[in-house]
């Protein structure tokens, strides 16, 4: 059985944030030290490790000092032309030479010439022994490039091809010719005092942005300390998933855009969703984005009031919602170019941000007010930002931009589409299938008579989702001796740690279910008839048909040699240019079954995306889709939307407003699968993998679920394809053609197994009344003779060698650590014991006698 001990996809973290600018300075010691001030008065928000000592990372990000840089460049022996690019680089240690080496080769390559080498003053003795045990080799390295050089891109393309061929352990904190960072895992009260450079009066900037890191769950290290490059973050991006996948497949266009060789990775491996969406957002602005309409483009608004907006803006927002998926979540971001500074919050306002002006043109922001002390100073303006708003500033030109005139700005760009999209409505279906041959192919497509029943009839008949307790006593499908489905082996996955979930009711206003079909089409969900087919078919097309089904005797071989089919079809349409493909299982019947439509989904869209071919819409059509889940997972997938065509005629079948019923009722579920994740947007669901599987193979896995987690190894493809082969012969076999009751929500003889039978619960009446052994054995035999039912049953628990008795300390020592919540069970058995109960603890012992 494998198991999957965990990655950085699971990393969360919360922090404290701001930055400090002086609107029309070149350079002012007082904003630094302005800066290290207001990390000092977070230092509440950060971790620190048991040692004491070790911070989770605190950090600055400055423009570059020019005199000071200037100076230290001399004192090293180097002398500085007008224009060069600073690089704040940790080496690892024992290897700086090889790696020096290894920078100037690839430098010298891309049109640059290596000026020397700094080595940072460190004070590493005021570090904690974790620091200090990962502490890096810090050196700056100086860049000149030639007369008329542009030297960001060329700075760019040099760290991205340095960390493609340098030793592991070398990372640029810092490559520009604008900006400097300083960072480590430090607590603010360190960093000034490990970096002495922080504390010299020459070291001036117009602007400082400042991070304090608290990590949840995260192993902090040097390179994860924030500010990034260009973003200080604080939240989480609970989109990140998606984010990454949508950014690797479009990954062999943008390094031709950026002129990067194809060993390069746009996205840092193993880093926190914080560093990915510093990945993201360089993408943007090396194509030349303003740092603010990049940000706009990453983390758009939920809605704006039109009338308070130009038309640039409105074109510019319309334009990149069809072109990019948002990178969502509570999160709130500093940022900068190094010319203009600002902060944004995401669409929800789900952490907060303050800002601060005075007279003289200081500009405070920060996670909480009072991080720096202004006595004395006259207040113009003291505000919150709100959600999904942004401010702006350039210190150097003096500019500043609050969130309404960052509304009505110009210069959003020229997008290449300013249209409104066409929307294609629902047009509802009929039933057009004779009512017995409907049945066995609702069998072989994996319908029970529970699920219909149980599942489906709710959401046809009241519109929304059957009403469940808590608690499933069936065993996980990969324990099930039943045939289950595909979809039974997925589970939808919730944010937790620091992330509030959205309230689907109540905040439907920021959600959205869009999708967008090209350029110009847009659906308001992803869930689709065949009416609606009917017409994308017609403006989409050519439209690209690929077929998932298979001769139904041509055995595991024959069903393995389709889903190549599906992959190869999927991946070389781009030489006949669909508008969409379209994959379905229509063509079921009693000589062909279908493959699993999560599987030949999974197939389709990971060729797509080989051969370059993500930004064509991919629809399916399949009759297996019966419940929000199996939508969810579709599009989580890849799939642009679904076509639920049996579902959607059983719903005509059985009202003439079934089909609209059965809409709403799937498209408030989709709703609860995104807010359960903190999601607002489908877009930014589509092709996430954001569910958790348990109990299928890991090979599996890795090739067509490769970002989905997965946990415990089980059943691979063969298993999968044998099961859907074996239930479209039972549902062809019969003459009847019913759906069969499978036991899946309460105990049927032939049907799912359940922990709790009603043999199991009769034995266990009698003993209770009689009290007698036998009849407590025959429970005890039953209840231990059952095969696995939970993943705990799978465990062998091994004997130990038991600790002598005079080695055990005594009763009173023991419960002296025994402590619970205040709930009333559970304090009053501790009450007894005059233990730690949080219900007023000593100063009510003696209230209860302990009985005994």
């Amino acid at each position: 059985m494998a198991v999957n001990r965990g990655s950085v996809s699971t990393d969360h973290d919360a922090c404290g944030v701001g930055f400090i600018a002086r609107l029309g300075s070149t350079g002012s010691r007082e904003v630094v030290e302005r800066a290290l001030e207001a990390l000092l008065r977070l230092s509440h928000r950060g971790g620190v490790d048991a040692d004491g000592r070790s911070g989770d990372g605190a950090g600055l990000l400055t423009r570059i000092p020019d005199r000071f840089i200037r100076r230290s460049a001399r004192e090293a022996g180097i002398e500085l032309p007008a224009s060069f690019g600073l690089g704040m680089v940790f080496l690892p240690a024992g290897a700086e030479a090889r790696t020096r080496d290894v920078i100037e080769i690839i430098a010298k390559g891309n049109g640059l010439r290596c000026l020397g080498w700094r080595i940072v003053p460190v004070d590493s003795t005021i570090v904690g022994p974790r620091a200090r045990d990962t502490l890096p080799v810090v050196q700056q390295c100086f860049f000149a490039g030639g007369p008329e050089a542009d030297l960001e891109p060329l700075l760019y393309v040099l760290r991205k091809e340095v960390e493609a061929a340098a030793p592991k352990g070398v990372y640029f904190c810092s490559l520009s010719s604008r900006t400097v960072v300083y960072k480590g895992l430090l607590t603010p009260e360190q960093l000034p005092a490990f970096y002495p450079d922080l504390r010299s009066s020459e070291f001036e900037s117009p602007f400082a942005i400042f991070h304090q890191r608290y990590s949840t769950n995260t192993q902090p290290s040097w390179s994860l300390a924030q500010p990034f490059r260009l973003v200080a973050h604080n939240g989480e991006i609970n989109t990140i998933s998606g984010n990454r996948r949508w950014l690797r497949a479009r990954e062999p266009v943008l390094r031709q855009t950026l002129g990067l060789s194809d060993r390069v990775r746009l996205l840092e491996e193993g880093v926190s969703d914080s560093a990915s969406f510093d990945n993201g957002l360089e993408i943007f602005i090396r194509q030349a984005y303003p740092s603010h309409a990049a940000m706009l483009c990453m983390v758009p608004p939920a809605v704006q009031d039109q009338r308070h907006t130009s038309q640039e803006y409105r074109c510019f927002i319309e334009a990149h919602a069809r072109e990019h998926e948002p990178w969502d979540g509570p999160a709130a971001l500093i940022f900068t170019d190094g010319v203009t500074v600002g902060a944004k919050l995401d669409r929800n306002g789900l952490r907060p941000l303050r800002y601060t002006v005075t007279s003289d043109g200081l500009i405070v922001v920060g996670s909480e007010v009072g991080v720096v002390d202004l006595r004395g100073k006259r207040v113009t303006q003291r505000q919150r930002l709100g959600p999904g708003e942004m401010l702006l500033a350039n210190p150097i030109t003096g500019s500043f931009w609050r969130p309404q005139e960052i509304l009505k700005l110009k210069g959003w760009g020229n997008p290449k589409r300013c249209s409104l999209p066409r929307r294609v409505i629902a047009t509802g279906q009929s039933c057009d299938l004779p009512p017995a041959e409907v049945k066995r192919e609702m069998v072989a497509l994996g319908w029970s008579a529970d699920q219909f029943r149980l599942l489906f009839l709710p959401l046809v008949q009241d519109a929304q989702e059957a009403v469940w307790s808590m608690g499933d006593d069936t065993p996980p499908a990969f324990l099930s001796t039943m045939r289950r489905p595909l979809w039974e082996y997925c589970k939808q996955r919730f944010a937790q740690v620091t992330n509030p979930p959205i309230d689907p009711l109540r905040e439907t206003h920021v959600m959205s279910l869009d999708v967008f079909l090209g350029a110009d089409t847009v659906i308001s969900s992803p869930l689709l008839d065949s009416g609606q087919i009917k017409v994308l078919a017609d403006i989409l097309r050519p439209v690209q048909r690929i077929d998932f089904t298979f001769s139904g005797d041509s055995g595991i071989e024959g069903a393995k040699t389709a889903l190549t089919r599906v992959q190869d079809q999927a991946g070389n349409a781009a030489a006949l240019k669909p508008g969409m493909i379209l994959l379905s299982d229509r063509g079921i019947d009693a000589n062909r079954a279908a493959l699993p439509a999560l599987l030949a989904l999974a197939a389709a869209w990971k060729s797509m995306v080989r051969a370059g071919f993500f930004d064509v819409p991919l629809v399916i059509e399949t009759g297996q889709v019966i419940e929000t889940h199996h939508v969810a997972l579709l599009i989580a997938a890849g799939a642009s939307a679904v076509v639920p065509y049996m579902a959607l005629q059983q719903a005509a079948s059985l009202s003439p407003e079934g089909p609209r019923k059965y809409r709403i009722a799937i498209e408030k579920g989709l709703r609860k699968v995104l807010a359960r994740m903190g999601i607002s947007t489908v877009t930014s669901y589509r092709n996430s993998q954001l569910f958790e599987i348990v109990g299928l193979d890991e090979d599996l896995c890795k090739e067509l679920f490769e970002d989905a987690n997965y946990t415990i190894g089980g059943i691979g493809l063969s298993d999968l394809l044998q099961d859907c082969m074996e239930r479209h012969g039972a549902a062809y076999a019969s003459d009847k053609g019913e759906l069969c009751d499978a036991g899946l929500y309460r105990f049927r003889h032939n049907g799912e197994r359940h922990a709790s039978s009603p043999e199991l619960v009769r034995r266990m009446h009698r003993y209770i009344k009689s009290n007698n052994v036998e009849d407590y054995r025959r429970f005890s035999e039953l209840s231990h003779e059952t095969q696995p039912l939970v993943i705990r049953d799978l465990l062998e628990v091994t004997a130990a060698v038991p600790v002598p008795l005079h080695e055990v300390e005594p009763e009173a020592s023991l419960l002296s650590r025994f402590s619970t919540q205040a709930r009333r069970g559970r304090s009053g058995s501790l009450h007894r014991l005059f233990r730690c109960q949080q219900s007023g603890e000593a100063s009510r012992f003696g209230a209860l006698r302990s009985h005994h």
